[in-house]
């Protein structure tokens, strides 16, 4: 895990300006239902978004693009990957699907902090790990703060973590023009992913059709199972263990597992079924009570609240919901799974995930003393 981020230096912090002129093209990934000129109107929450967002209290749009097609792929997709045994990191089929790669052009110049150099940053007081570290709460702080003190600028650019040479942005869209970008051409995010990512010993494993080889699934998803088992279950080691089984029973199975809608599901669903079990031989066990929080093993990833304040609050309000509100909850707000999504992997009826995370939502309020999504002041 990434160092945190040091917080801003109490002092003006006056910026070196990178202009993108008009005409530039830039390439970002988005939902198909979204166009890729809309900013995010949405500030971020303290389990998710990204580098730069704005925040409540600094809730300006924001959109992320980058200089080439490969550096907005990679930055979007390899966040949360890590190289398997062999060298490669393997991205989720469902990381790519209803998303789009689109070129876009800039039509007017724009002014841009620039943190592409260790010159720039030190300019403003800050390090590399204010680009580099997956601390995005701090992060989002001195995207802030140099807003304040620049107010000329547009955005900030800086460089891509997955392929060196390149850079990124965010647009500030309380300071761009109307219609700042115009769409030149677009693709599915299926149909460009692998090509892109090839030189960075990453790919998408999609599935064989029509019989789809197991050793490709265990590798796409079984850390996928795990994380899905970890939300309910809190104990990552026993998690990885159902999983484990889950995944045997379905080797066993494959011939039906395989012409399954959703083969994820089924797995998580057989997982689920392993850790009830296991829940009621180890809760007769006082010694070790299955809600206890260990926060000296997290998972990769899954350490909700590293970038907190207060990490002991925090654990000790996610481990004490009950298994179904933490479960739901850890999926939708920290994995970003829709509605539609958690029940499909759970086997409940949406509604049902709905009244889970509006319970989760008002059990963590009450235990923190603030909404979650909104950050807390400690």
């Amino acid at each position: 895990m990434s160092l945190p981020t040091s917080p801003p230096p109490a002092r003006p912090l006056t910026a070196r300006r990178a202009e993108l002129p008009e005409n530039t093209w830039l390439y970002r990934v988005h939902r198909k239902r979204i166009s890729s000129t809309a900013f995010n109107p949405c500030p971020a929450h303290i389990f998710g978004g990204g580098r730069f967002d704005g925040t409540p209290e600094d809730p300006y749009p924001h959109l992320y693009a980058a200089q080439t097609a490969k550096a907005a792929v990679a930055d979007t997709l390899l966040r949360a990957t890590t190289f398997n045994p062999d060298g490669e990191r393997l991205v989720p089929p469902a990381a790519v699907v209803d998303r789009q790669l689109t070129q876009v052009r800039t039509t007017a110049p724009l002014l841009l902090i620039d943190l592409t150099t260790a010159e720039s940053l030190h300019v403003v007081g800050a390090s590399s790990e204010l680009v580099l570290s997956e601390d995005f709460v701090r992060a989002r702080a001195w995207s802030s703060v140099l807003r304040r003190h620049n107010p000329w600028a547009q955005g900030l650019l800086w460089p891509s973590r997955f392929h060196r040479g390149d850079n990124l942005v965010v647009l500030f869209g309380d300071r761009c023009a109307p219609h700042i970008l115009s769409e030149h051409t677009t693709w599915p995010l299926e149909a460009r992913a692998n090509a892109l990512l090839a030189s960075l010993r990453a790919a998408v494993p999609f599935p064989r059709s029509p019989a789809r080889n197991f050793d490709d699934f265990f590798k796409a998803h079984f850390l996928q199972v795990c994380r899905i088992l970890n939300a309910r279950q809190n104990d990552w080691e026993l998690t990885q263990e159902a999983a484990g089984r889950a995944f045997e029973i379905a080797y066993r199975k494959w011939p039906e597992v395989s012409e399954h809608p959703n083969p994820v599901a089924w797995v998580a669903f057989t997982g689920r079924r392993i850790l009830n079990r296991a829940y009621q031989k180890l809760a007769a066990r006082p010694e070790r009570p299955l809600s206890d929080s260990d926060t000296g093993m997290p998972c990769d990833g899954l350490d909700f609240a590293s970038t907190t304040v207060d990490k002991i609050a925090l654990y000790t309000a996610l481990g004490n919901l009950t298994r179904d509100k933490r479960e739901c909850l850890v999926m939708h707000y920290v994995y970003g799974y829709s509605v539609n999504e958690i029940a499909e992997l759970l086997n409940i009826p949406p509604g049902t995930v709905k009244s889970r995370l509006s319970a989760a939502r008002k059990d963590l309020k009450e235990s923190l003393g603030y909404d979650f999504r909104e950050g807390g002041t400690r």
